[in-house]
């Protein structure tokens, strides 16, 4: 099974952006323009680090803030657990069902992911983009995480996302693919799936 676990809303709070701003006055449209769109592809899929990128992109929205203090503040901010979704991890894997977490992340934040996932629940792999090359929600990232996981051909995989282009792909590519949304059916569906107890 491999599933969505954290909040992107962040409870109420809003993007993860929005501490940056509070804490160290970047905005979203600005760091947008001169990080995310020309560099985050390249970053994305393991091509080109991080750190120079934000660098290059501070002193083009004149931000005075360290790369590695806005690392660390992204990463914090970005990581708000969903109670239900790590609930259901445990059940799972305490039902012998091997858990990961399939992400487009750069090589940093996946460890940090790996490492703090870690203490939530049994966290058998994490497969980052930035690792295998290849970004959801194209058909190679399924490929190699069938790769990493050791599928077997025919081995059943349940995937649960909140984009519906992966959620399509993974269907297309044979997973049991299921759609996150704001209310609680998904982990319904995934139960069913799993052929877990409610």
């Amino acid at each position: 099974m491999t599933f969505l676990v954290l909040d992107v809303d962040r409870g109420g709070d809003g993007h993860w952006t929005n501490e940056l701003h509070r804490r160290y006055g970047i905005d979203r449209p600005a760091l947008r323009d001169a990080f995310f769109a020309p560099y985050w592809g390249d970053i994305v899929t393991g091509r080109r680090p991080i750190e120079p990128a934000l660098a290059d992109a501070f002193d083009a929205i004149g931000a005075a803030a360290s790369v590695d203090d806005v690392v660390a503040c992204w990463f914090e901010a970005d990581f708000v657990p969903v109670p239900r979704a790590i609930e259901l991890a445990r059940r799972a894997a305490s039902a012998g069902v091997v858990v990961a977490a399939g992400t487009n992340q750069e090589s940093r934040r996946a460890t940090h992911l790996r490492e703090h996932l870690g203490t939530l629940f049994p966290l058998t792999q994490l497969i980052a983009s930035a690792d295998v090359g290849w970004p959801k929600p194209e058909p190679e990232f399924f490929l190699a995480a069938d790769r990493r996981l050791g599928r077997e051909p025919g081995t059943s995989v349940v995937f649960a996302d909140d984009g519906p282009a992966n959620v399509e792909v993974a269907r297309a590519h044979g997973w049991s693919a299921v759609h996150v949304g704001e209310g609680p059916d998904w982990i319904t569906e995934v139960e069913a799936l799993l052929g877990l107890e409610a």
